[in-house]
């Protein structure tokens, strides 16, 4: 794991400040050797926003497919956290309304179930 969140390390952050912010996404000492493989779908996002913090050139656009499924409280406060300090663009798809007002979404496009129809929300 902590060679995976290395790969990103673009902006030169020493080894201590990598460890750290693995840290604050919950990856403690007995972590940092773990294969990705092994890694639950929570830990995966977790270490991707995490090599999105260590990563000098951040992504222009960010697609989030139904991010809060399956998390627990403490993964969706650092999930809400990551994407709050995020400056790009954020494409989310959802049904957690609390999460898309959490993270400030200011559009969006409401598929009506039975319509089949798309609406873009004025801004």
């Amino acid at each position: 794991m902590y060679e995976q969140a290395q790969t990103f390390n673009t902006g030169a952050p020493q080894e201590h400040e990598i460890k750290i912010r693995l840290n604050r996404f919950l990856f403690g000492k007995e972590d940092w050797n773990k294969s990705c493989q092994v890694l639950s779908g929570g830990e995966r996002m977790r270490l991707a926003l995490c090599c999105l913090t260590i990563d000098y050139h951040s992504p222009d656009i960010i697609i989030l497919d139904e991010p809060t499924n399956n998390l627990d409280i403490q993964n969706l406060e650092i999930l809400t956290t990551a994407i709050n300090e995020y400056k790009g663009t954020l494409l989310v798809v959802s049904h957690d309304e609390a999460f898309l007002e959490e993270i400030g979404v200011r559009r969006w496009i409401d598929v009506p179930a039975k319509q089949g129809g798309i609406f873009i929300s004025p801004s």
